[in-house]
């Protein structure tokens, strides 16, 4: 399966899952459009948006170990979808202001000696659930801090930064990262003042 092929947000760019159910957010964030690689929006339509949600649940499923949660959704819930979307963009380029709590619904269950939780419900609800749910926990663990946006404008893609000090900006260094370093480079050379004409005056 090629570049564009893959259904699933994350796997379409070729970035590393983020670990555990932190995998959901970072797969909600990459549906995002990106239109200089030439990468639609997979909450656009319906049938992209379906597609996208079993894939990133089975991701989910594989990485906790937990059957996927039944979640399906409508064309009606794409709206809510990039909101949602919207708003965990915020959290990591810290741009979201404070907002009013999000009502959580979430089963908790004791099952083979531990704690076992999924979402409730259906549609939207549920995908802001499961996601909220596992944002929540990221946080407490310290995942959460290594979940990024690249900062190249054009990008955006959500990648888990796994270098030894967290300070990675760019989801790749040969792509995002030279060309970003390139503009600013450009820029401050545009920007500095030129050396004054020294040729003596007769």
């Amino acid at each position: 399966m090629n570049r564009d092929d893959s259904p699933r947000s994350t796997g379409r760019l070729l970035l590393a899952a983020a670990p555990g159910g932190l995998c959901v957010v970072q797969d909600l964030l990459n549906t995002a459009g990106m239109p200089a690689a030439s990468l639609p929006d997979l909450l656009a339509d319906e049938t992209s948006a379906c597609n996208w949600l079993d894939v990133s649940l089975r991701t989910w499923s594989e990485q906790t170990g937990r059957d996927a949660p039944r979640i399906t959704v409508s064309g009606d819930d794409l709206p809510a979808l990039r909101d949602l979307r919207g708003l965990v963009r915020g959290w990591l380029t810290g741009g979201a202001e404070n907002d009013a709590p999000h009502p959580l619904r979430v089963g908790v269950s004791y099952r083979d000696g531990r704690l076992a939780y999924e979402p409730s419900g259906d549609g939207a609800a549920a995908v802001a659930s499961l996601v909220h749910l596992e944002a929540l926990l990221a946080s407490h663990t310290g995942a959460l801090v290594r979940l990024k946006a690249c900062r190249n404008p054009a990008c955006g893609a959500a990648f888990y930064d796994l270098s030894r000090n967290g300070t990675r900006v760019w989801h790749d260094m040969k792509t995002c990262g030279n060309t970003m370093n390139l503009r600013a480079s450009r820029a401050r050379r545009q920007a500095s003042p030129k050396p004054a004409d020294q040729t003596p005056h007769r």
